[in-house]
């Protein structure tokens, strides 16, 4: 698998993980419980730019592997964990983006009941 393959496996590992944080029924409870305990996770696990960002960072240890050639280089992959959080916070944040246009197009009703719910903070 060349570097190209590589960094778009992670891109869409990294939203697929982004989308199940913010939206996935397996998460209800934990993420419903830590929005009513904690208000800054709120902010955090409703913004997409932002669980992105945090995602990209949990996983920059794999797209550091195929960078790193040999065992003096380390340096250099290091150097690249922030980029990669930021770039996965960028593509996280358009893919969001489109999904949701996606789906108010396809499920107009989606929208609806899926902005009350933010609102409430019931589910997500």
């Amino acid at each position: 698998m060349n570097r190209l393959d590589h960094l778009l496996v992670l891109t869409l590992a990294t939203y697929g993980l982004c989308y199940i944080l913010m939206y996935g029924s397996v998460f209800n409870k934990p993420r419903n419980f830590l929005m009513k305990k904690f208000g800054w996770f709120r902010r955090l696990i409703t913004c997409p730019l932002c669980t992105g960002f945090w995602c990209g960072l949990a996983f920059s240890p794999f797209h550091l592997v195929p960078l790193q050639t040999s065992k003096s280089e380390w340096w250099g992959s290091l150097t690249m964990i922030f980029p990669f959080a930021c770039y996965s916070a960028i593509m996280c944040y358009t893919l969001h983006l489109v999904t949701e246009i996606l789906l108010n197009k396809a499920y107009p009703c989606f929208s609806d009941k899926h902005k009350s719910e933010n609102r409430d903070g019931d589910g997500i």
